[in-house]
């Protein structure tokens, strides 16, 4: 008997991201999940790293963890990149 295969690891893209990031958006109703400031969706109609929402998995992707609403919560960039990823990838 052969062993179940490994679960598929969900990954959108394109499209499918964009209208994922924004049901995360409005699930989180545009509050940072850690420190509560509101961010915006999009900088004058697009997405700008430094000043909108970012999807931050709690599981990362490359460790199994897929783009679903229950491993994904919204984060500024501060929050995101600066403290889970460390200054090395940010401004201080």
């Amino acid at each position: 008997m052969l062993p179940d295969p490994k679960p598929q690891t969900i990954r959108l893209k394109g499209k499918a991201y964009k209208e994922f990031r924004e049901t995360l958006y409005r699930r989180d109703k545009g509050m940072c999940q850690d420190c509560d400031k509101w961010v915006p969706l999009y900088d004058g109609g697009v997405f700008n790293l430094f000043t909108c929402a970012h999807v931050a998995h709690i599981k990362s992707r490359g460790a199994g963890g897929g783009d679903t609403l229950d491993n994904a919560k919204l984060k500024c960039y501060e929050c995101h990149i600066n403290k889970e990823h460390g200054p090395q990838w940010g401004i201080k």
